[in-house]
């Protein structure tokens, strides 16, 4: 059962699979967008908008951030190797979710007159919002159910049950969109969660763990430590979005639609082109460092080695980004668009940071201190209010690219400390090196990018892409042991 230390070719291995993982799924969403609109055009869009928002709100919070905190536990104690520890861990936190489940079920029913009148501005939605209450059950269990797969690094499993529900949906939703139109909604919506449950319980059904029953009061005892990490992490997450609809309402208030448009274009342009990588370097770096967080030295390697491999991945992605900015907002949005590079040329190397930041506050959460990790939330979302509106009122959108930049820089300090510090843990002479070089051929692709002559420019930026994936194949080559060009070559021939 216990956990073996990861190796640069694991990191590599996991993130290829959960990469695939999240471009499939981005693939079907798109797919599935596009058949919603020619089936059920504008107005379908909007409903379906409207459902996915209250499931997510409700979802969040009756969920009561399980889906997170139980992967700690789930792998400490499958690194620890105690079978008993192991299998009641699982066992309560199956035991958990389906309260939770019902408690987000409860909740979506009783607030459904007011969900209908709020959001869909009459009462004639009553009906289909006590319906989703299925729904919210279905997502919280299987998120739970996930939380599992995540803990026992079961990653194939894991792969495949992240995959059904998206694959369900674009199955079942064309013929019911077809057949029932706006009608089909709902049961789409049913089906779709029914399946991804049916399916993740299915392979959490095949790990080998004794499956043990809790009273109400045993459960409660046994939870409470995972309850009390997901409640503080599901604050955090709702403290980032209240600091979002602040910026957004000013923007609005004092910009006009416009600009919020280019604002959020901006931003989903940034979380659909990283966070794709984002999602599939995390996915299996929080169980490893769960698994050793009693070890700082094993701590600080997993640091190391995650950071080092985040950088290497996403070098050759950065560059190109910056390069055919313009190209990919006119393929992904229209010429008027275009205004929304003034906040990307900045915004993005705050993405860049906030990589390995990241990778830095989950050892906080690894080592559950929770309230320092809490409390740096905090004053960062305050900074993160006060700098945007500080800056937006000043320089625009320029002002926002530039709050998300230093915001990744303000994070990445304070993390940084604050682990060496309590821990000792900090980042080796190999990574700053890594990260210099990364750090110069953004700067450089920037510059370039702003060239005015257009043969010039994307010369330029072709030969520092080329350079940029030369330079990660040769670190991964002679430090990682992973030949890339071998690899492809030998799909190729097969």
């Amino acid at each position: 059962m216990e956990t073996a230390p990861s190796t640069y070719k694991g990191i590599f291995k996991s993130t290829a699979l959960f990469g695939f993982v999240q471009a499939f799924k981005a693939a079907i969403s798109i797919a599935n967008n596009k058949i919603i609109a020619i089936l059920l055009g504008a107005e379908g869009m909007g409903i379906i908008g409207i459902f996915q928002t209250a499931i997510q709100f409700i979802q969040t919070g009756a969920g009561l951030g399980i889906n997170q905190s139980a992967v700690r536990n789930i792998s400490e104690a499958n690194g620890c190797g105690d079978k008993l520890r192991f299998s009641k861990t699982i066992s309560v936190t199956n035991q958990i979710i389906i309260y939770t489940g019902l408690l987000g079920c409860t909740i979506t029913i009783i607030l459904s007159p007011w969900l209908s009148k709020w959001m869909m501005g009459k009462n004639g939605y009553t009906i289909a919002f006590i319906c989703l209450g299925l729904v919210v059950m279905f997502n919280i269990m299987t998120e739970g159910q996930l939380a599992v797969l995540k803990g026992m690094r079961q990653l194939q499993s894991l792969a495949k049950a992240s995959l059904i529900g998206s694959v369900v949906g674009l199955i079942f939703g064309a013929p019911l969109y077809y057949f029932f139109g706006i009608r089909g909604i709902i049961p789409e919506l049913i089906i779709a969660s029914g399946f991804a449950l049916f399916f993740s319980n299915y392979f959490v059904k095949k790990i080998n763990y004794d499956k043990i029953k809790f009273s109400l009061k045993e459960v409660y005892n046994e939870a409470l430590p995972i309850l009390k990490m997901g409640i503080s992490l599901m604050f955090v997450s709702f403290l980032g979005t209240i600091a979002s609809l602040i910026v957004a309402s000013y923007i609005r208030a004092n910009g006009g639609i416009k600009i919020m448009g280019y604002y959020s274009a901006g931003n989903v342009l940034l979380n659909s082109y990283f966070g794709m990588v984002i999602t599939a370097l995390m996915t299996d770096y929080y169980p490893r460092i769960s698994a050793v967080n009693k070890n700082n030295d094993k701590l600080e390697e997993e640091l190391n080695r995650q950071s080092s491999v985040s950088l290497v991945l996403i070098l050759p992605l950065i560059v190109i980004f910056l390069f055919l900015m313009p190209i990919l907002i006119q393929i992904l949005y229209t010429k008027d668009f275009i205004a929304s590079i003034d906040f990307l040329k900045y915004a993005i190397y705050g993405t860049l940071i906030t990589i390995c930041s990241n990778q830095v506050d989950m050892i906080l959460v690894a080592k559950y201190n929770i309230k320092l990790f809490t409390s740096i939330a905090i004053v960062m979302r305050i900074i993160q209010v006060g700098l945007s509106i500080f800056l937006f009122k000043n320089f625009g959108l320029m002002g926002l690219g530039i709050t998300v930049a230093l915001m990744g820089v303000f994070h990445m300090t304070v993390m940084s400390i604050s682990v060496y510090k309590l821990y000792g843990i900090i980042f080796n002479h190999f990574f700053i090196k890594i990260a210099v070089v990364v750090l110069a051929f953004s700067i450089c692709a920037s510059l370039s990018s702003e060239i005015n002559n257009p043969i010039l420019k994307y010369t330029i930026g072709a030969i520092l892409s080329v350079l940029s994936i030369i330079y990660s194949i040769y670190i991964s080559r002679k430090y990682f042991n992973i030949d890339f060009i071998k690899i492809i070559t030998s799909k190729i021939r097969k």
